[in-house]
């Protein structure tokens, strides 16, 4: 029993600092997801693009009818060729972020205004939507460009719809 109280004081000392902490928390881990979210999408965008180079590597050297694994393998050598520069990717990728996160920021603000004036905060949701569903679009041009089948149709019918 004193093993518990001991630790049950040791837990409840310097209380308002943890509390406080775990308030602060909480509320960062909503931008941590959706900035994680973001990630992913990004890094959906980059690997489906260098399947879309291989896949041209592909077609230029006379194959057709790969399989998107096989593009996937072809990846490594288009980047030995210079086809896939590691630098400039990954400096579109940070820029896309930082950039990324500069309008969510922005509409953020602009909704804080918003809601300060009486008015629905909307910015944030419409400016996170449109720039999801434009990195989705730009993952499914990928895999279109790579061959991937259905892709051309899909892209139709969500252009169709957006």
């Amino acid at each position: 029993m004193e093993y518990f109280l001991g630790n049950l004081r040791e837990l409840m000392s310097s209380f308002w600092v943890k509390f406080t902490g775990s308030l602060l928390f909480a509320g960062l881990v909503h931008h941590a997801v959706m900035f994680s979210a973001f990630s992913a999408l990004v890094l959906l965008d980059l690997v489906s693009r260098w399947m879309a180079i291989a896949s041209d590597m592909l077609a230029a050297e006379g194959k057709h009818g790969f399989s998107l694994a096989e593009a996937a393998e072809a990846v490594p050598r288009a980047r030995r060729l210079g086809l896939i520069s590691s630098r400039v990717m990954k400096e579109r990728g940070t820029s896309k972020l930082l950039v990324y996160c500069l309008c969510v920021g922005a509409a953020a603000a602009a909704d804080g205004l918003l809601v300060s004036a009486g008015q629905e905060a909307v910015l944030v949701s419409v400016t996170v939507g449109y720039l999801a569903v434009t990195e989705a679009l730009s993952v499914t041009e990928n895999l279109s460009d790579a061959g991937v089948p259905g892709m051309r149709e899909l892209l139709r019918l969500l252009r169709k719809r957006l």
